[in-house]
């Protein structure tokens, strides 16, 4: 590690928000079951462990909803940004204006699993290649990272931008074609990479809640290495949530399409998905 590097100044910016359709609140419930300690504060405690030791602040809404969230930044003495609803990258705008940050790192309250050291290489590669978006590759659902440098963010602005690309952070970026954009792909064992590690259903919520059963934040064992010993030692446990749909962000109708016939054909709605193929073609 480049001594240089630790002399950048980073923001872990986490995406939150209470409203939630399939799990209301999932953010700050206790996670294990019963005596374990919020959802959101999984993720604050990792990041204190970060070589750059950047800023943490919690990116939520002004709806009233999420007052009870700031309540939680103000009793954990955690900076909390509010802004609107819809157009989550304004926030992210707004608090990279706030200082002269050199990348931002974005995460989301609802993936508690954090390897803080494929996240500080994965910030270390954003910097040596120059990048300004850099996301990671080949983890399970819920831990990769995206990295963006504030001056691809900030640059936004000057364009304009879709309703899609307003909700999705970075979805400008990595697809408008005038950003460098890299990849950082951990060497891991590759089973792992259609886990699924994020909170959206009880399902979820069940299968992580298991999995910090068996170990608390003052293990040795975490990130990946839990991971792989979990799934070495108890692969069964992950079928729990292994057919929930994870959300995507789609380029257009047809790529959607194509995702749609794969989710009819993964629950045996064969006819309907042969249906819709025929269309497309």
């Amino acid at each position: 590690m480049e001594v240089g590097l630790l002399n950048k100044k980073v923001v872990f910016i986490i995406q939150a928000r209470m409203k939630s359709t399939r799990l209301p609140g999932k953010i700050l419930l206790p996670i294990p079951l019963g005596n374990g300690k919020q959802l959101l504060s999984w993720i604050i405690d990792e990041l204190k462990y970060s070589i750059y030791k950047g800023e943490i602040i919690i990116a939520t809404s002004n709806n009233e909803e999420n007052d009870v969230l700031a309540s939680f930044c103000n009793l954990n003495n955690i900076d909390c940004f509010r802004g609107e609803e819809e157009n989550v990258l304004s926030r992210f705008v707004a608090i990279a204006k706030q200082d002269k940050y050199d990348c931002i790192v974005r995460l989301t309250a609802d993936n508690p699993i954090i390897d803080i050291a494929v996240l500080d290489d994965t910030i270390a590669t954003h910097f040596v290649d120059n990048n300004d978006y850099t996301k990671t590759e080949g983890l399970p659902v819920g831990m990769n990272f995206e990295v963006i440098s504030s001056k691809a963010l900030l640059d936004i602005e000057n364009h304009p931008i879709s309703d899609a690309e307003k909700e999705h952070v970075t979805l400008f970026v990595k697809n408008n074609g005038r950003y460098k954009i890299g990849l950082y792909s951990p060497v891991i064992n590759p089973k792992l990479k259609e886990l699924r590690l994020t909170i959206d259903y009880a399902s979820d919520y069940s299968l992580l809640s298991t999995i910090l059963t068996q170990y608390d934040d003052k293990t040795d064992l975490k990130g990946v290495k839990m991971i792989e010993e979990t799934f070495k030692t108890y692969p069964w446990i992950f079928e729990t949530n292994a057919t929930n749909f994870q959300k995507k962000q789609y380029n257009n109708s047809e790529e959607e399409i194509k995702e749609s016939i794969l989710f009819l054909k993964q629950f045996d709605f064969n006819y309907a998905a042969e249906v819709l193929n025929r269309k497309v073609k």
